[in-house]
């Protein structure tokens, strides 16, 4: 993204969202303050990838405008792979038929048809053996394993929507104190 497309954008944001986002402001100081927030977050950034995130998240929320971290946010979720937008009850159903597949003894090869959160979350629990060796319709096990995908999931989340020279700055400064 280039200053000139983050000119473009608020323009655009202000547009959908008369009354509530005014771009440019009287003041040219805040336009300028605020085009340089906007480009410090999103300048690594594709154009194409955040006008598209943007119009989603206009579309979803049409009471009031997006922030620069929803944006982020909205972008980092565009760009996932379908196997890291599993629901809980996707993964669960995915072990399950891994158990019927595979069974006990041929764990090794259960646990490698599983996606990389999805094995996470089973090795977790105690491996696909305990998991083998639980009733398929036992409630206890199955909040169980919902939990830890939910935690599986929510693992390194925060870090995980922060432009890449942020990012790098974090693990500098933490690096540092350790």
């Amino acid at each position: 993204m280039t200053k000139n497309n983050i000119i473009e954008l608020l323009s655009y944001l202000s547009n959908c969202y008369s009354g509530r986002m005014k771009f440019p402001k009287s003041d040219k100081r805040e336009n300028k303050m605020m085009v340089e927030v906007w480009y410090d977050f999103l300048k690594s950034y594709d154009r194409e990838i955040i006008d598209l995130a943007a119009k989603k998240l206009v579309i979803n929320n049409s009471k009031w405008p997006p922030s620069v971290g929803e944006i982020i946010k909205e972008v980092k979720n565009l760009q996932k792979a379908p196997e890291e937008k599993l629901s809980p009850g996707m993964a669960w159903s995915l072990v399950l038929s891994a158990v019927r597949k595979y069974g006990y003894y041929n764990s090794k090869e259960g646990m490698e048809s599983l996606p990389p959160k999805v094995r996470e979350t089973v090795e977790h629990y105690g491996g696909f053996a305990s998991i083998c060796h639980s009733e398929e319709n036992n409630v206890y096990v199955k909040n169980q394993f919902f939990r830890l995908f939910k935690e599986v999931n929510r693992h390194n989340r925060d870090l995980e929507y922060l432009p890449p020279g942020l990012k790098k700055e974090l693990f500098l400064i933490s690096s540092d104190m350790g």
